[in-house]
């Protein structure tokens, strides 16, 4: 199995718990660079494969064709989550176009955008726009407290959004994801479109 494990924003007192019995648990620990390696150090050893600008899509078919080979349980440890502006996705991408079968969890991390929000103690009540300094139109909308999903799809797709995801109550007892949007939900559900 292949773990895409978010190390969190760089103070290693903000690895989730999850984060380390994965780091501690599986045969091999990879790190994209120098930073991730000192978080992780005194967990256990990793090995250093550096996804330079430009290089990083052959570095990941390269370490795709090594993972899937092995079939051992392998972390891919990166600074932030692994879904967001990460590393991660050239790699993810290489394994499943392999093995489209292949067994990947991903280990959510401290974000850099709810640790800047929490150092700026700003809190965000109404909603918020994250971007690249592009200010390109976004491929990925996340609509918290979807209580009417459908309703909200409705509307995405009038902006050209065309795959969704409903997921509910996330880590909690009676946690739902789905790919239909529901007509009602309850306040812990988050709706995910992507262009």
């Amino acid at each position: 199995m292949l773990y895409a494990v978010g190390l969190g924003p760089g103070d290693k007192k903000l690895l989730t718990l999850k984060a380390v019995e994965v780091i501690k648990e599986v045969e091999e620990v990879i790190v994209p660079g120098k930073m991730a390696y000192e978080l992780i150090k005194d967990i256990k050893d990793s090995r250093i494969v550096e996804f330079q600008m430009g290089k990083g899509s052959d570095v990941a078919k390269n370490l795709a064709k090594e993972i899937v080979e092995k079939k051992n349980d392998v972390a891919f440890c990166c600074l932030g989550d692994p879904m967001l502006y990460s590393t991660f996705h050239h790699l993810y991408r290489e394994v499943l176009r392999l093995d489209p079968n292949y067994d990947v969890e991903i280990v959510p991390g401290i974000t850099s955008v709810s640790s800047a929000l929490a150092k700026a103690k700003v809190f965000v009540e109404r909603g918020m726009l994250i971007t690249t300094p592009e200010f390109k139109k976004p491929d990925v909308v996340v609509v918290m407290k979807a209580k009417n999903p459908r309703e909200i799809g409705e509307r995405l797709v009038s902006e050209g959004f065309r795959n969704f995801w409903f997921l509910e109550r996330l880590f909690m007892e009676g946690e739902r994801t789905e790919r239909e949007l529901p007509e009602k939900a309850d306040y812990f559900s988050i709706v995910v479109a992507k262009l």
